[in-house]
Protein backbone atom coordinates (compact mmCIF):
# COMPACT_ATOMS: atom_id res chain seq x y z
CA UNK A 1 0.00 0.00 0.00
CA UNK A 2 2.34 2.44 1.22
CA UNK A 3 4.30 2.10 -2.68
CA UNK A 4 1.00 2.37 -4.42
CA UNK A 5 0.26 5.91 -2.52
CA UNK A 6 3.54 7.09 -3.02
CA UNK A 7 2.93 5.96 -7.31
CA UNK A 8 -0.50 8.38 -6.71
CA UNK A 9 1.04 11.64 -4.78
CA UNK A 10 3.55 11.04 -8.33
CA UNK A 11 1.01 10.77 -10.76
CA UNK A 12 -0.94 13.70 -8.86
CA UNK A 13 1.83 16.47 -9.43
CA UNK A 14 3.48 15.32 -12.43
CA UNK A 15 3.11 18.67 -14.40
CA UNK A 16 4.71 20.31 -11.49
CA UNK A 17 8.02 18.28 -11.52
CA UNK A 18 10.63 17.63 -13.61
CA UNK A 19 12.26 14.48 -15.40
CA UNK A 20 15.22 14.76 -12.79
CA UNK A 21 12.36 14.85 -9.53
CA UNK A 22 10.53 12.00 -11.21
CA UNK A 23 13.58 9.89 -11.78
CA UNK A 24 14.85 10.52 -8.18
CA UNK A 25 11.70 9.12 -7.12
CA UNK A 26 11.85 6.33 -8.84
CA UNK A 27 15.25 5.84 -7.53
CA UNK A 28 14.10 5.77 -3.69
CA UNK A 29 11.23 2.98 -5.24
CA UNK A 30 13.72 0.85 -6.70
CA UNK A 31 16.06 1.15 -3.62
CA UNK A 32 13.47 0.77 -0.87
CA UNK A 33 11.37 -2.34 -2.52
CA UNK A 34 14.12 -4.05 -5.31
CA UNK A 35 14.13 -7.94 -3.94
CA UNK A 36 17.57 -8.62 -4.86
CA UNK A 37 18.85 -5.30 -2.72
CA UNK A 38 16.62 -7.39 -0.02
CA UNK A 39 18.46 -10.66 -0.38
CA UNK A 40 21.95 -8.86 0.37
CA UNK A 41 20.39 -6.83 3.48
CA UNK A 42 19.57 -9.88 4.68
CA UNK A 43 23.21 -10.83 4.18
CA UNK A 44 23.74 -8.02 6.21
CA UNK A 45 21.97 -8.71 8.62
CA UNK A 46 22.90 -11.94 9.24
CA UNK A 47 26.95 -11.53 9.80
CA UNK A 48 25.38 -8.67 12.17
CA UNK A 49 24.35 -11.73 13.97
CA UNK A 50 26.83 -13.59 13.65
CA UNK A 51 29.35 -11.09 15.07
CA UNK A 52 27.27 -10.74 18.11
CA UNK A 53 27.32 -14.49 18.69
CA UNK A 54 30.95 -14.42 18.97
CA UNK A 55 31.09 -11.54 21.18
CA UNK A 56 28.71 -13.84 23.58
CA UNK A 57 31.17 -16.18 24.10
CA UNK A 58 33.19 -14.50 26.02
CA UNK A 59 30.45 -14.32 28.61
CA UNK A 60 30.03 -17.32 31.21
CA UNK A 61 27.79 -19.99 30.18
CA UNK A 62 25.31 -21.45 32.26
CA UNK A 63 23.16 -24.69 31.58
CA UNK A 64 20.92 -27.11 33.61
CA UNK A 65 21.07 -30.59 33.13
CA UNK A 66 19.33 -33.92 35.04
CA UNK A 67 19.82 -37.42 34.41
CA UNK A 68 18.44 -40.87 35.73
CA UNK A 69 19.24 -44.07 34.65
CA UNK A 70 18.11 -47.61 35.58
CA UNK A 71 20.17 -50.29 34.63
CA UNK A 72 20.51 -54.15 34.82
CA UNK A 73 23.51 -56.58 34.08
CA UNK A 74 26.27 -55.24 32.20
CA UNK A 75 30.20 -55.26 33.84
CA UNK A 76 30.53 -55.97 37.43
CA UNK A 77 33.02 -55.81 40.14
CA UNK A 78 33.25 -58.95 42.46
CA UNK A 79 34.55 -57.81 45.93
CA UNK A 80 35.30 -60.98 48.30
CA UNK A 81 34.72 -59.48 51.28
CA UNK A 82 33.19 -62.63 52.93
CA UNK A 83 36.48 -64.65 52.14
CA UNK A 84 38.51 -62.25 53.49
CA UNK A 85 36.65 -61.06 57.17
CA UNK A 86 34.76 -64.02 57.90
CA UNK A 87 37.46 -66.40 59.27
CA UNK A 88 38.72 -63.18 61.19
CA UNK A 89 35.15 -62.94 62.78
CA UNK A 90 35.01 -66.24 63.29
CA UNK A 91 38.11 -66.03 65.60
CA UNK A 92 36.54 -63.38 67.63
CA UNK A 93 33.64 -64.79 67.83
CA UNK A 94 35.68 -67.68 69.62
CA UNK A 95 37.66 -65.38 71.73
CA UNK A 96 34.77 -63.37 73.27
CA UNK A 97 32.25 -65.92 73.22
CA UNK A 98 29.73 -64.10 71.32
CA UNK A 99 28.48 -63.88 68.20
CA UNK A 100 29.21 -59.79 68.10
CA UNK A 101 30.91 -60.62 64.59
CA UNK A 102 28.32 -62.34 62.17
CA UNK A 103 29.30 -63.62 59.26
CA UNK A 104 29.25 -61.45 55.17
CA UNK A 105 29.07 -62.11 51.89
CA UNK A 106 31.09 -61.71 49.33
CA UNK A 107 29.80 -58.54 47.45
CA UNK A 108 29.79 -57.67 43.64
CA UNK A 109 29.26 -53.98 42.30
CA UNK A 110 27.67 -52.89 39.20
CA UNK A 111 29.20 -50.88 37.25
CA UNK A 112 25.89 -49.49 35.41
CA UNK A 113 23.97 -47.49 38.22
CA UNK A 114 20.53 -48.18 39.10
CA UNK A 115 18.18 -45.62 39.92
CA UNK A 116 21.13 -43.22 40.52
CA UNK A 117 20.47 -39.32 39.44
CA UNK A 118 22.60 -36.79 38.53
CA UNK A 119 21.02 -33.24 38.66
CA UNK A 120 23.27 -30.12 38.38
CA UNK A 121 23.50 -26.75 36.97
CA UNK A 122 26.98 -26.49 35.04
CA UNK A 123 28.90 -22.70 34.64
CA UNK A 124 31.89 -22.61 32.60
CA UNK A 125 34.03 -19.40 31.52
CA UNK A 126 36.70 -19.12 28.87
CA UNK A 127 39.81 -17.92 30.26
CA UNK A 128 42.28 -18.04 27.70
CA UNK A 129 41.31 -19.07 24.19
CA UNK A 130 42.12 -17.66 21.05
CA UNK A 131 39.72 -19.51 18.78
CA UNK A 132 37.20 -17.38 20.00
CA UNK A 133 39.69 -13.89 19.47
CA UNK A 134 40.01 -15.41 15.93
CA UNK A 135 36.52 -16.02 15.39
CA UNK A 136 34.99 -12.44 16.41
CA UNK A 137 37.67 -10.90 14.30
CA UNK A 138 36.50 -13.05 11.15
CA UNK A 139 32.83 -12.13 12.22
CA UNK A 140 33.64 -8.28 12.06
CA UNK A 141 35.28 -8.32 9.11
CA UNK A 142 32.55 -10.46 7.21
CA UNK A 143 29.90 -7.87 8.28
CA UNK A 144 32.38 -5.27 6.35
CA UNK A 145 32.26 -7.88 3.66
CA UNK A 146 28.86 -8.04 3.17
CA UNK A 147 27.74 -4.24 4.02
CA UNK A 148 30.71 -4.02 0.77
CA UNK A 149 28.57 -5.81 -1.43
CA UNK A 150 24.86 -4.17 -0.13
CA UNK A 151 26.70 -1.18 -1.18
CA UNK A 152 28.33 -2.80 -4.08
CA UNK A 153 24.69 -3.68 -5.82
CA UNK A 154 23.13 -0.65 -4.46
CA UNK A 155 25.19 1.39 -7.07
CA UNK A 156 24.80 -1.17 -9.86
CA UNK A 157 20.88 -0.68 -8.78
CA UNK A 158 20.97 2.99 -9.23
CA UNK A 159 22.77 2.70 -12.88
CA UNK A 160 20.49 0.04 -13.66
CA UNK A 161 17.25 1.70 -12.87
CA UNK A 162 18.68 4.81 -14.72
CA UNK A 163 19.62 3.39 -17.94
CA UNK A 164 16.29 1.02 -17.41
CA UNK A 165 14.41 4.62 -17.21
CA UNK A 166 16.57 5.69 -20.34
CA UNK A 167 15.74 2.91 -22.26
CA UNK A 168 11.63 3.28 -21.67
CA UNK A 169 11.95 6.95 -22.90
CA UNK A 170 13.88 6.27 -25.67
CA UNK A 171 11.23 3.33 -26.79
CA UNK A 172 8.56 6.01 -26.77
CA UNK A 173 10.89 8.47 -28.56
CA UNK A 174 10.88 5.77 -31.27
CA UNK A 175 7.19 5.26 -31.16
CA UNK A 176 5.79 9.00 -31.44
CA UNK A 177 9.03 9.07 -34.61
CA UNK A 178 7.19 6.26 -36.19
CA UNK A 179 3.95 7.45 -35.55
CA UNK A 180 4.92 10.83 -37.00
CA UNK A 181 6.02 8.86 -40.02
CA UNK A 182 3.31 6.03 -40.53
CA UNK A 183 1.38 9.98 -40.62
CA UNK A 184 3.34 11.23 -43.57
CA UNK A 185 3.28 8.17 -45.53
CA UNK A 186 -0.15 7.91 -45.49
CA UNK A 187 -0.33 11.49 -46.51
CA UNK A 188 1.39 10.35 -49.50
CA UNK A 189 -0.18 7.44 -50.10
CA UNK A 190 -3.70 10.28 -50.17
CA UNK A 191 -1.80 12.80 -52.50
CA UNK A 192 -0.26 9.62 -54.45
CA UNK A 193 -4.11 8.67 -55.22
CA UNK A 194 -5.15 12.00 -56.26
CA UNK A 195 -2.39 12.07 -59.21
CA UNK A 196 -3.86 8.77 -60.36
CA UNK A 197 -7.45 9.99 -60.43
CA UNK A 198 -6.17 13.07 -61.78
CA UNK A 199 -4.44 11.24 -64.75
CA UNK A 200 -0.98 12.91 -63.54
CA UNK A 201 0.43 9.17 -62.37
CA UNK A 202 0.25 5.75 -62.78
CA UNK A 203 -1.12 3.60 -60.32
CA UNK A 204 2.49 2.67 -59.24
CA UNK A 205 3.05 5.17 -56.99
CA UNK A 206 0.01 4.44 -54.95
CA UNK A 207 1.60 0.53 -54.46
CA UNK A 208 4.83 2.41 -53.58
CA UNK A 209 3.19 4.56 -50.66
CA UNK A 210 1.15 1.25 -49.63
CA UNK A 211 3.86 -0.25 -49.48
CA UNK A 212 5.80 2.49 -47.43
CA UNK A 213 2.71 2.34 -44.89
CA UNK A 214 3.22 -1.31 -44.27
CA UNK A 215 6.65 -0.58 -43.69
CA UNK A 216 6.52 1.76 -41.27
CA UNK A 217 3.36 0.17 -39.99
CA UNK A 218 5.76 -2.79 -38.94
CA UNK A 219 8.29 -0.61 -37.86
CA UNK A 220 5.70 0.88 -35.37
CA UNK A 221 4.21 -2.25 -33.74
CA UNK A 222 8.07 -3.43 -33.15
CA UNK A 223 8.67 0.24 -31.26
CA UNK A 224 5.41 -0.73 -29.49
CA UNK A 225 6.74 -4.23 -28.25
CA UNK A 226 10.12 -2.40 -27.40
CA UNK A 227 8.34 -0.11 -25.46
CA UNK A 228 6.18 -2.85 -23.20
CA UNK A 229 9.23 -4.79 -22.60
CA UNK A 230 11.35 -1.83 -21.34
CA UNK A 231 8.17 -0.50 -18.81
CA UNK A 232 8.10 -4.15 -17.97
CA UNK A 233 11.76 -4.53 -17.08
CA UNK A 234 11.55 -1.03 -15.44
CA UNK A 235 8.70 -2.21 -13.14
CA UNK A 236 10.46 -5.66 -12.23
CA UNK A 237 13.66 -3.13 -11.01
CA UNK A 238 11.41 -1.61 -9.10
CA UNK A 239 9.49 -4.66 -7.44
CA UNK A 240 5.78 -3.30 -9.01
CA UNK A 241 3.40 -4.78 -11.29
CA UNK A 242 4.99 -5.08 -14.70
CA UNK A 243 2.39 -3.48 -16.29
CA UNK A 244 2.20 -0.19 -13.93
CA UNK A 245 2.04 3.01 -16.13
CA UNK A 246 5.56 5.01 -15.72
CA UNK A 247 5.86 8.69 -15.27
CA UNK A 248 8.01 10.90 -18.05
CA UNK A 249 9.54 13.66 -18.98
CA UNK A 250 10.47 13.73 -23.11
CA UNK A 251 12.67 16.89 -22.47
CA UNK A 252 15.81 14.10 -21.36
CA UNK A 253 15.25 13.28 -25.48
CA UNK A 254 14.44 16.48 -26.56
CA UNK A 255 16.72 18.94 -25.19
CA UNK A 256 19.24 20.76 -27.57
CA UNK A 257 22.74 19.29 -27.08
CA UNK A 258 25.42 21.86 -25.57
CA UNK A 259 28.46 22.84 -26.90
CA UNK A 260 30.34 22.50 -23.88
CA UNK A 261 31.97 18.91 -23.08
CA UNK A 262 30.76 19.23 -19.54
CA UNK A 263 27.45 19.82 -20.42
CA UNK A 264 25.38 16.80 -21.76
CA UNK A 265 21.97 16.15 -24.08
CA UNK A 266 20.51 14.21 -20.87
CA UNK A 267 19.38 17.68 -19.20
CA UNK A 268 20.57 19.44 -15.76
CA UNK A 269 20.65 16.43 -13.42
CA UNK A 270 23.17 14.08 -16.13
CA UNK A 271 24.90 17.40 -16.60
CA UNK A 272 25.83 17.59 -12.94
CA UNK A 273 26.45 13.81 -13.05
CA UNK A 274 29.26 14.37 -15.68
CA UNK A 275 30.69 17.76 -13.92
CA UNK A 276 31.13 15.38 -10.67
CA UNK A 277 32.79 12.67 -12.55
CA UNK A 278 34.51 14.75 -14.53
CA UNK A 279 36.25 15.94 -11.03
CA UNK A 280 36.69 12.76 -9.54
CA UNK A 281 38.57 12.09 -12.23
CA UNK A 282 40.31 15.39 -13.08
CA UNK A 283 43.56 14.05 -14.37
CA UNK A 284 41.97 12.35 -17.26
CA UNK A 285 40.19 15.18 -18.41
CA UNK A 286 43.39 16.92 -18.59
CA UNK A 287 44.57 14.04 -20.87
CA UNK A 288 46.37 11.96 -18.62
CA UNK A 289 45.47 8.50 -16.44
CA UNK A 290 42.95 9.21 -13.10
CA UNK A 291 44.59 9.55 -9.91
CA UNK A 292 44.40 5.95 -7.88
CA UNK A 293 43.51 8.35 -4.95
CA UNK A 294 40.11 9.07 -7.10
CA UNK A 295 39.30 5.37 -6.45
CA UNK A 296 40.17 4.58 -2.70
CA UNK A 297 36.46 4.99 -1.91
CA UNK A 298 35.27 2.19 -3.93
CA UNK A 299 33.16 -0.35 -2.07
CA UNK A 300 34.95 -2.75 -4.16
CA UNK A 301 38.18 -2.11 -2.78
CA UNK A 302 36.71 -2.09 0.67
CA UNK A 303 35.30 -5.55 0.15
CA UNK A 304 38.70 -6.71 -0.85
CA UNK A 305 40.67 -5.02 2.46
CA UNK A 306 38.19 -6.55 4.63
CA UNK A 307 39.45 -10.23 3.13
CA UNK A 308 42.88 -8.74 3.57
CA UNK A 309 42.57 -8.56 7.30
CA UNK A 310 40.17 -12.11 7.63
CA UNK A 311 43.78 -13.46 5.99
CA UNK A 312 45.76 -11.76 8.24
CA UNK A 313 43.52 -12.72 11.02
CA UNK A 314 43.89 -16.21 9.93
CA UNK A 315 47.61 -15.97 9.67
CA UNK A 316 47.97 -14.87 13.30
CA UNK A 317 45.44 -17.45 14.26
CA UNK A 318 48.03 -19.90 12.92
CA UNK A 319 50.94 -18.43 14.61
CA UNK A 320 49.01 -18.96 18.36
CA UNK A 321 48.83 -23.01 18.14
CA UNK A 322 51.45 -23.02 20.74
CA UNK A 323 49.37 -20.48 23.01
CA UNK A 324 47.05 -23.64 25.61
CA UNK A 325 43.25 -22.88 26.39
CA UNK A 326 42.34 -22.10 29.57
CA UNK A 327 38.78 -22.59 31.02
CA UNK A 328 37.25 -22.80 34.20
CA UNK A 329 33.87 -24.71 35.29
CA UNK A 330 31.76 -25.02 38.53
CA UNK A 331 29.09 -26.84 38.83
CA UNK A 332 26.50 -27.44 41.68
CA UNK A 333 24.06 -30.09 42.08
CA UNK A 334 22.39 -33.17 43.53
CA UNK A 335 23.87 -36.69 42.87
CA UNK A 336 23.03 -40.25 43.87
CA UNK A 337 20.94 -43.30 44.02
CA UNK A 338 17.00 -41.88 44.43
CA UNK A 339 15.53 -38.67 43.66
CA UNK A 340 16.85 -37.28 47.04
CA UNK A 341 17.33 -33.46 46.80
CA UNK A 342 18.99 -33.33 50.53
CA UNK A 343 22.34 -32.35 52.22
CA UNK A 344 23.77 -36.37 51.17
CA UNK A 345 23.38 -36.20 47.73
CA UNK A 346 24.47 -32.09 47.38
CA UNK A 347 27.59 -31.03 45.74
CA UNK A 348 29.87 -28.90 44.28
CA UNK A 349 32.51 -29.56 42.17
CA UNK A 350 34.91 -26.77 40.29
CA UNK A 351 38.31 -26.44 38.46
CA UNK A 352 40.25 -25.41 35.20
CA UNK A 353 40.26 -27.25 31.85
CA UNK A 354 43.55 -26.57 30.09
CA UNK A 355 44.19 -27.71 26.43
CA UNK A 356 47.80 -27.62 25.13
CA UNK A 357 48.85 -29.09 21.64
CA UNK A 358 52.45 -29.70 21.52
CA UNK A 359 53.43 -31.65 17.75
CA UNK A 360 51.30 -31.92 15.22
CA UNK A 361 54.05 -33.03 12.33
CA UNK A 362 54.56 -29.24 11.02
CA UNK A 363 50.61 -28.87 10.15
CA UNK A 364 50.50 -25.41 11.83
CA UNK A 365 54.14 -24.44 9.79
CA UNK A 366 52.37 -25.57 6.80
CA UNK A 367 49.00 -23.54 7.78
CA UNK A 368 51.28 -20.68 8.45
CA UNK A 369 52.86 -20.45 5.08
CA UNK A 370 49.43 -20.75 3.07
CA UNK A 371 48.27 -17.88 4.90
CA UNK A 372 51.26 -15.87 3.88
CA UNK A 373 50.81 -17.09 0.18
CA UNK A 374 46.94 -16.33 0.31
CA UNK A 375 47.72 -12.58 1.90
CA UNK A 376 50.00 -12.12 -0.91
CA UNK A 377 47.30 -13.32 -3.57
CA UNK A 378 44.81 -10.55 -2.60
CA UNK A 379 47.60 -7.63 -2.70
CA UNK A 380 47.54 -8.77 -5.73
CA UNK A 381 44.23 -8.72 -6.49
CA UNK A 382 44.18 -5.76 -4.37
CA UNK A 383 46.89 -3.94 -7.45
CA UNK A 384 44.85 -5.65 -10.25
CA UNK A 385 41.45 -4.24 -9.24
CA UNK A 386 42.71 -0.44 -8.45
CA UNK A 387 44.08 -0.54 -11.83
CA UNK A 388 40.87 -2.55 -13.04
CA UNK A 389 38.38 1.19 -11.62
CA UNK A 390 41.32 3.40 -12.83
CA UNK A 391 40.88 1.69 -16.69
CA UNK A 392 37.03 1.20 -15.66
CA UNK A 393 36.76 5.24 -15.23
CA UNK A 394 39.29 6.32 -17.77
CA UNK A 395 36.82 4.45 -20.40
CA UNK A 396 33.70 5.32 -19.01
CA UNK A 397 34.82 9.20 -19.42
CA UNK A 398 36.54 8.22 -22.99
CA UNK A 399 32.59 6.64 -23.91
CA UNK A 400 30.88 9.71 -22.93
CA UNK A 401 32.88 12.29 -24.08
CA UNK A 402 32.56 10.10 -27.17
CA UNK A 403 29.09 9.98 -27.03
CA UNK A 404 28.49 13.45 -27.04
CA UNK A 405 30.27 14.15 -29.87
CA UNK A 406 28.58 11.69 -31.87
CA UNK A 407 25.32 13.34 -30.59
CA UNK A 408 26.05 16.51 -32.06
CA UNK A 409 27.07 15.35 -35.74
CA UNK A 410 24.25 13.36 -35.10
CA UNK A 411 21.98 16.87 -34.80
CA UNK A 412 23.00 17.92 -37.88
CA UNK A 413 22.24 15.10 -39.29
CA UNK A 414 18.72 14.76 -37.83
CA UNK A 415 18.38 18.34 -39.17
CA UNK A 416 19.39 18.25 -42.45
CA UNK A 417 17.30 14.88 -43.15
CA UNK A 418 14.14 16.85 -41.75
CA UNK A 419 14.70 19.53 -44.29
CA UNK A 420 15.57 17.20 -47.17
CA UNK A 421 12.07 16.01 -46.93
CA UNK A 422 10.30 18.94 -46.09
CA UNK A 423 11.57 20.07 -49.31
CA UNK A 424 10.96 17.15 -51.51
CA UNK A 425 7.65 17.11 -50.31
CA UNK A 426 6.95 20.31 -51.30
CA UNK A 427 8.36 19.30 -54.94
CA UNK A 428 6.33 16.47 -54.67
CA UNK A 429 2.88 17.80 -54.12
CA UNK A 430 3.92 20.33 -56.77
CA UNK A 431 4.85 17.69 -59.25
CA UNK A 432 7.70 18.42 -59.52
CA UNK A 433 9.57 15.46 -57.67
CA UNK A 434 9.31 11.84 -58.21
CA UNK A 435 7.87 9.58 -55.66
CA UNK A 436 11.26 7.88 -54.88
CA UNK A 437 12.71 10.71 -54.19
CA UNK A 438 10.15 11.98 -51.43
CA UNK A 439 10.29 7.99 -50.26
CA UNK A 440 14.05 8.41 -49.79
CA UNK A 441 13.95 11.36 -48.03
CA UNK A 442 11.63 10.38 -45.22
CA UNK A 443 13.60 7.10 -45.05
CA UNK A 444 16.56 9.13 -44.36
CA UNK A 445 14.77 11.29 -42.10
CA UNK A 446 12.51 8.65 -40.15
CA UNK A 447 17.00 6.48 -39.96
CA UNK A 448 18.43 10.01 -38.91
CA UNK A 449 15.51 11.05 -36.37
CA UNK A 450 15.77 7.00 -34.86
CA UNK A 451 19.94 7.44 -34.95
CA UNK A 452 19.55 10.68 -33.06
CA UNK A 453 17.20 9.32 -30.11
CA UNK A 454 19.61 6.48 -29.76
CA UNK A 455 22.48 8.80 -29.87
CA UNK A 456 20.57 10.57 -27.14
CA UNK A 457 20.15 7.62 -24.80
CA UNK A 458 23.80 6.33 -25.42
CA UNK A 459 24.33 9.62 -23.86
CA UNK A 460 22.49 9.07 -20.94
CA UNK A 461 23.80 5.25 -20.67
CA UNK A 462 27.30 6.73 -20.51
CA UNK A 463 26.64 9.57 -18.14
CA UNK A 464 24.96 6.68 -15.89
CA UNK A 465 28.01 4.15 -16.48
CA UNK A 466 30.33 7.60 -15.72
CA UNK A 467 27.81 7.99 -12.31
CA UNK A 468 29.03 4.13 -11.78
CA UNK A 469 32.87 4.09 -12.53
CA UNK A 470 33.17 7.40 -9.80
CA UNK A 471 31.23 5.95 -7.29
CA UNK A 472 29.57 9.86 -7.55
CA UNK A 473 25.69 9.07 -6.91
CA UNK A 474 24.80 10.05 -3.04
CA UNK A 475 22.52 7.60 -1.07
Amino acid sequence: MPKRILFLLLTAIAARVSAQSVLDAYLRIGLDSNLALHQRNFDCQRAGLDLRRARSLFYPQAGFSSQYTVANGGRSQAIPIGDLLNNVYSTLNQLTGSNKFPQVANQSIQFLPNDFQDTKVEISLPILNTDLLHNKEVSSETVNVRRAEYEVYRRDLVRSIRQAYYQYLQAGKAVDIYTAALVSVKENRRVSEKFVENHIATREIVLRSQAQVSQVESALIEAENDRRNATAYFNFLLNRPLDSPILTDPSLLTAAPSGDGARSAEGARSAEVAAVAANSVAPAVNGGAPAVGAITGREELTRLRSYQRILQSNLKWNRNYLIPRLNAFYDIGYQGFGFHFNGDQFYQLAGVNLSWTIFKANDNKYKIQQARIDIDAVGEQYRQLTQQLTLEQQTALNNYRSAMEALRALADESGSAREAYRLAERRFNEGQALQVELIDARTQMTSAEIRYSLGRLAVLNRAADLERATAAYKF
